[in-house]
């Protein structure tokens, strides 16, 4: 078992720990309406865990979950309701339905994989939309699903509901599944899978521009997460003995949604600490809404008031803890001796870059021919041809406007090219996606920094698909980075954050990078040591580089090769000497009064 697979598995135990005493305390006590609290509460969490390995690791708010919820109630009433009485209450049922009794655990099983089955046909229409719009698009499942159990009468009774589930769930029981529950959420977390969904959901770009395939990462999250709220729908059936459609529409929405924002959406600790308190939160309330004596006085019956507190208390959580009680915290993270080992574990020893002593370096790593781009009738980009070798570092620059971030989108495929082709390694790769240039050794850095903020260092260089663990953990080292590698990186310095970018880009065993003006907002210190690392990272890789910078002295001391745009044209190429003797070079971008001798001045 990895370090990361360990922590996750000690840390979800540990929260395990902490609700078994939480249920412990109630069902001992031998009250009755505590031990039936005890089983909501370890019912609830497994509900809100499922719901949060969705929401929290892809940033995406679902309200569709409950529908999931829903089906997997009635799925695994249908078959554990006695034959005697499904033939009482829903007579047209089909045969081998009605006449069919499963025990609990196996109806459970089968409403996970009915939930799963659903969840994977309405998914593969969900990840091709926006974030925006999935989250629209979760809410009319909910609504379809709710009108659906409603009027399906047959199956369902409708608004009347079904009864005689039979009751299992005690709060042993209960605690048990609960803890499941939270060990697979951490599980799946600790994965690849799960670090490269955070990935997503920190910067779906410039995920996809690291190889990370965004729609297959969602969509695994999203049949996860409803096969496994299928399952705790099922639970909830078999605990509370009858059931009806209205009980999995917005109001049971409301009430996860308040339990995970409130507790902590990123965290499953935050599951568990939000479900608890909504829970007590709700049982005082409701004895409130059904009216109570104070010294005498009769206050009379207050409907919505649970609804009201809930809704005010996510109001305070979104004003003064944005991120919810726990953030994004779990709970090794609260724990420092434990903080530290799991750091331990977790934090691979630094090994050395992959050995292309095989690859030549004379070869072309890409190459663009005839690039053309157009918006709304401005030509960015005419007919550009560009390339570079391996181990070659070729200069990009020219005035504002003159096409050069526009030209590396093409290269990269962020930006769909109107014409012309793009060769990476020999391959055409002109109608392939960002991520699959990406997988095919194309890396890139961004003009405004694009970091995976509220991952740690290490997690941001280990999180492309083609990273190895040793491999990133020594490119951390290469670039002054490893003694921060737990910490988040958007409390590094700003030239470190350039770095991590530089080192995630290189984690992905690129054979060209793309660099877009790296050194912007350095002083010229922190621009030498930049050249300095570049240039050796290049040779060490063996990759080539195009970069983009608007310091020429750093471009003239860095570059093998200089391209120069103009308008959407290349007007000149060639060594650094060449460019600056080059008279239209000077016309168009470094003034004409500017003579060769201001290359050795430092330009």
């Amino acid at each position: 078992m990895s370090g990361r697979l360990r922590v996750a598995l000690v840390g979800a135990l540990i929260t395990g720990l902490l609700l078994a005493i939480a249920v412990a305390l109630m069902a001992s006590t031998g009250n009755k309406a505590l031990a039936a609290t005890a089983v909501v509460l370890a019912i609830n969490v497994a509900l809100v865990v499922s719901l949060q390995t969705f929401i929290g690791n892809t940033g995406i708010l679902s309200f569709g979950h409950v529908a999931f919820m829903g089906i997997g109630a009635f799925t695994a009433a249908l078959l554990t309701i006695p034959p005697a009485a499904k033939k009482t209450q829903l007579p047209n049922l089909p045969s081998f339905i009605r006449d069919a009794q499963v025990p609990p655990l196996p109806a459970v099983l089968i409403a996970s994989l009915v939930c799963l089955f659903v969840a994977a046909l309405f998914g593969l229409v969900l990840v091709r939309m926006t974030t925006s719009a999935m989250v629209m698009a979760t809410f009319a499942l909910l609504i379809t699903t709710y009108t659906v159990l409603l009027n399906w009468a047959d199956w369902t009774r409708g608004s009347e509901g079904v009864y005689a589930v039979p009751r299992v769930m005690t709060p042993w029981l209960a605690l048990a599944v609960a803890v499941v529950f939270i060990v697979i959420a951490r599980l799946l977390a600790a994965t690849w899978m799960g670090l490269q969904a955070r990935a997503i959901r920190e910067d779906e770009l410039a995920a996809g521009a690291t190889g990370i395939r965004v729609r297959a990462s969602r969509y695994a999250f999203w049949i996860i997460s409803a096969s496994l709220m299928g399952a705790a729908g099922a639970i909830y059936a078999e605990n509370v003995l009858a059931f009806d459609a209205g009980q999995f529409s917005f109001a049971t929405t409301f009430a996860l949604l308040a339990m995970l924002i409130i507790g902590g959406r990123e965290s499953v600790l935050g599951s568990v600490v939000g479900a608890a308190l909504i829970v007590l939160v709700t049982e005082m309330f409701s004895r409130v809404e059904q009216g109570f004596s104070i010294g005498g006085f009769e206050l009379p019956r207050i409907s919505g008031t649970v609804q009201f507190v809930l809704a005010l208390l996510i109001i305070l959580a979104l004003i003064w803890k944005p991120d919810g009680i726990v953030g994004r915290r779990e709970v090794e993270d609260l724990i420092p001796g434990l903080r530290g080992w799991a750091q331990r574990s977790t934090t691979p020893t630094p090994g050395g870059v992959p050995d292309r002593s095989g690859f030549g370096l004379d070869e072309v790593v890409l190459a663009g021919k005839g690039l053309s781009k157009s918006f709304s009738g401005v030509k960015a980009v005419q007919e550009i041809d560009i390339h570079v070798a391996r181990g070659e570092i070729l200069g990009l620059i020219g005035p504002n406007g003159s096409g050069k971030s526009t030209l590396l989108n093409l290269l990269s495929g962020l930006t769909a090219a109107d014409s012309g082709t793009v060769e990476l390694c020999g391959v055409d790769v002109t109608d392939q996606s960002v991520h699959s240039r990406a997988l095919g050794g194309l890396g890139r850095t961004f003009q405004n920094i694009r970091l995976f903020n509220h991952l740690t260092v290490l997690d941001n260089v280990l999180a492309p698909p083609r990273s190895e663990p040793h491999e990133a953990a020594g490119l951390l080292d290469q670039l002054g980075l490893l003694d921060v590698a737990s910490a988040e990186a958007d409390t590094l310095a700003y030239g470190q954050q350039r770095r991590l970018e530089i080192a995630r880009a290189l984690s992905t065993q690129v054979s060209v990078i793309l660099m877009d003006e790296p050194a912007a907002g350095m002083n010229e210190e922190e621009s030498d040591v930049l050249l300095d690392d570049i240039r050796a990272l290049a040779a060490e890789h063996r990759c080539g580089v195009i970069i983009i910078d608007h310091d020429l002295r750093l471009i003239t001391r860095l570059c093998d090769r200089i391209q120069v745009l103009e308008t959407g044209r290349t007007i000149a190429i060639g060594t650094p000497d060449e460019i600056v003797q080059n008279r239209a070079v000077r016309e168009a971008y470094l003034g004409d009064a500017v003579g060769a001798e201001d290359h050795e001045g430092g330009m």
